[in-house]
């Protein structure tokens, strides 16, 4: 039986946005590689995610674990698809599994080890992180994230604590832009920057986006994981779009 439009959709995005490790395979299925582990999510006529693990070498028991965690996430959102639950969940066991698990290497292996990245912690207090669902335009995937801060150091905070989660690590563009006051010598002087993360011009977009809104005190990051699709100036009115409902939807849109 064919998939719905909202499932199809979701296997697309998940793709775009895991595209160093998910590969769709078939129309109904999609293959995310998690080293040592290849996690099988196919979605049958009730878009419910059906799962199969794939894992040579590691003990059985690991296996069954991780599926039983994969199950119960996908059976807390019944009728729901649930495909990035999921994925986060096996990215969360895998990192805790290979924390732990030595695999057997012959003598004559050369093979030299990836360093894992450590997040850092962070020197000032993190405040709480809202964000949008996603949009997917041509296999380019939107999402941003809002936060209130009231200094450089709490809008880095924000950025180290996003960039701790593996699919935004991942991601093709973090732009992030940050307007906060602080009061110097009796004057209250504006303090601001933004970034481009390679998206030429975004970051500039997005400050100006928060100044004509007279968005105060938060820092905003959109990230773009890129599908291999130009999209030309649309890929600034999804940055700007994606920017502007997470100040509206968090409730932190409080203009002077």
């Amino acid at each position: 039986m064919a998939l719905t439009q909202e499932a199809s959709d979701e296997l697309l995005v998940m793709t775009s946005m895991y595209f160093e490790s998910a590969t769709q395979d078939s129309e109904h299925s999609i293959i995310v590689k998690l080293a040592p582990f290849e996690v099988r999510f196919c979605l049958d006529s009730e878009s419910r995610p059906l799962i199969e693990i794939s894992a040579p070498g590691v003990p059985g028991s690991s296996k069954a674990s991780l599926k039983r965690t994969l199950d119960f996430v996908a059976s807390q959102k019944p009728g729901d698809i649930c495909l990035p639950e999921c994925i986060e969940a096996a990215q969360e066991f895998i990192d805790v599994f290979n924390s732990s698990w030595q695999p057997s290497h012959s003598a004559e292996s050369d093979s030299e080890e990836v360093p894992q990245r450590q997040p850092e912690i962070p020197a000032v207090p993190v405040p709480e992180i809202y964000g949008t669902d996603t949009l997917l335009d041509r296999k380019s995937v939107f999402q941003a994230h809002i936060a209130r801060i009231d200094s450089k150091e709490q809008a880095m905070a924000v950025l180290d604590t996003l960039m701790s989660n593996t699919k935004i690590a991942r991601a093709t563009h973090r732009i992030y832009a940050y307007r906060t006051f602080v009061t110097k010598d009796g004057r209250n002087l504006a303090l601001h920057d933004c970034e481009d993360d390679g998206e030429h011009g975004a970051g500039a977009k997005l400050l100006q986006l928060l100044e004509n809104m007279d968005v105060r005190d938060v820092m905003v990051v959109v990230t773009r994981w890129y599908g291999g699709i130009h999209l030309g100036p649309d890929r600034f009115k999804h940055i700007l779009n994606k920017a502007r409902q997470v100040i509206l939807e968090s409730g932190l849109h409080t203009p002077k």
